[in-house]
């Protein structure tokens, strides 16, 4: 069969089975698969349904692309914001913030271009890099993050799709983002799934408001070299978070998943060059750069709002302060138990919670490896006397450039 050239028969036996795979695939996601076994159901049902649905979208072809949208899509592509930050430091709740904005093209799952799919592509021939990336972000449009809102396109029928409309519109702005932006950027393929996924959720017509997209990605810090040279016109919210906070997360998570928390030296390694970009940026008058504390963000969210839309240049709205993702309200995906009701943010006892998670020892170690850095951020690091922090200090090996 031509591609594009599908019968209508042909198309609705396709519908039926991307449905009968997306009920199945539904069953999975919300069993908890924190370790890889258990999560080997979902990723076969994931495959089977993103592979059904590239192969009807492949059998109907690009979406048609008028003038309007082309001209729109170009100028979004030229200014994306960057959300970034060491791991559990609070940027998917910045990303959630954000999501809300008419003006903001927002992906609903992380980027990690540089950190995750760039090295794939280069493994491969440049052929399947368009099957390859479509089938990954249709899965991630599913189910980001292993919690609640999933299908951030809601669900298909029998007789449409809407993952199947967002692969035909990746396949049309695929090779528009590689002649306009792959010549000066490498990520040109993610700035194509944004464009998609602008088409699919509020579209790109010339009333549409759209003026930038936007993505979250932790460690992009360690980019902004490459990100700058790419993206002329990119801003970027760098997001940081009481060292003692972050830490306890990470091994909260670890002992939820029922593992060691092996990573912890990773972890110090991460915050400390975190920091470090963030003093850095903050020193001069950079307009492209506006750092964050995670704890004035849930203590002042109507001040943190205005802050936000000042620096994106965008209008001041109430879906500032209200968290969606794919305009799904959604939950806190803290490492500790959350009762809370979506699409709302709620002030926490930080302090409570690290008090209760680290030991001594634990908490004289993160100091040690980072309690400079965070001071110079504005955060009161107790990690116990002096000269026992700096024979910690000697036992640690905390390094990495700036990007």
């Amino acid at each position: 069969m031509r591609v594009g050239d599908a019968s209508a028969g042909a198309i609705t036996a396709a519908f039926a089975a991307i449905a009968d795979l997306e009920s199945e695939l539904d069953t999975h996601l919300g069993r908890p698969c924190v370790k890889a076994e258990a999560s080997r159901p979902l990723q076969r049902a994931a495959a089977h349904w993103s592979q059904a649905v590239w192969s009807a979208a492949e059998a109907r072809g690009p979406i048609e692309l008028c003038e309007a949208e082309l001209s729109r899509g170009r100028e979004v592509a030229g200014h994306p914001l960057f959300v970034c930050g060491a791991h559990r430091s609070g940027t998917t709740l910045v990303r959630d913030l954000l999501d809300g904005h008419p003006a903001l093209a927002v992906l609903p799952s992380e980027g990690t271009f540089f950190t995750n799919l760039e090295r794939h592509l280069q493994g491969m021939q440049l052929e399947r890099w368009l099957p390859y990336m479509g089938q990954e972000w249709l899965r991630r449009l599913v189910n980001p993050i292993h919690q609640q809102p999933y299908w951030l396109l809601g669900r298909s029928s029998r007789e449409s799709s809407s993952y199947v409309e967002f692969a035909r519109a990746l396949m049309a702005w695929w090779p528009i983002t590689r002649a306009g932006v792959g010549s000066v950027a490498s990520s040109w393929p993610l700035v194509a799934v944004a464009l998609a996924y602008a088409h699919c959720s509020g579209g790109l017509s010339a009333d549409s408001g759209r003026r930038c997209w936007a993505e979250k990605t932790p460690t992009n810090e360690r980019f902004l070299s490459r990100l700058r040279a790419e993206f002329p016109h990119a801003r970027f919210i760098h997001v940081v978070r009481h060292p003692f906070a972050v830490y306890a997360s990470h091994k909260q998570a670890a002992q939820r998943a029922g593992e060691r928390f092996s990573h912890a030296t990773q972890v110090l390694r991460d915050l400390s060059l975190s920091y470090r970009v963030a003093a850095e940026q903050s020193r001069g008058d950079r307009e492209d750069y506006l750092v964050i504390r995670y704890e004035d963000v849930i203590e002042s969210m109507q001040h943190m709002a205005a802050r936000l839309a000042a620096f994106a240049r965008i209008e001041l709205l109430p879906s500032l302060t209200q968290p969606t993702a794919g305009g799904l309200p959604t939950i806190s995906n803290s490492s500790f138990p959350v009762d809370a009701i979506p699409g709302r943010v709620y002030p926490t006892s930080e302090a409570a919670r690290w008090n209760e998670t680290l030991t001594p020892s634990e908490r004289e170690r993160v100091a040690a490896a980072v309690g400079t850095a965070a001071t110079g951020l504005g955060y009161v690091v107790d990690g116990g006397a002096p000269w026992r922090l700096r024979v910690a200090r000697l036992g640690l090996r905390i390094t990495g450039r700036l990007p």
